[in-house]
């Protein structure tokens, strides 16, 4: 009995071709996955929240050192996304109680 791989060769046996790599096929794999399935009720609640999200992790990154966190472990990594959460929500809501939008002159 022979098994068959994914790509239709027989398990064990080395190709004589050989296999490229997703980078060298134009493949990134990273694009095709989905932690959320596209027709579940789960992801219609959590997709038109997907730019804000990034925006606040394209903030965040920008906001650090090299683009890297300077903390060690998880539990310092988390004080330190906590913190940043917590300056946004409260410059946010400052501006709120004002009145005023960063996006909107008043002259």
């Amino acid at each position: 009995m022979s098994t068959e791989s994914p790509s239709g060769r027989q398990a064990g046996k080395a190709s004589a071709r050989p296999v490229e790599s997703d980078e060298e096929r134009g493949f990134h794999r990273a694009e095709h996955l989905q932690q959320i399935p596209e027709f579940t009720r789960t992801h219609q609640l959590v997709y038109p929240y997907r730019s804000d999200a990034e925006s606040g992790h394209s903030q965040l990154d920008a906001s650090l050192w090299n683009r890297r966190l300077i903390s060690y472990g998880v539990e310092a990594q988390q004080l330190l996304t906590l913190g940043f959460v917590l300056a946004q929500n409260s410059t946010s809501r400052a501006l709120h109680q004002q009145g005023t939008s960063p996006l909107i002159r008043t002259a």
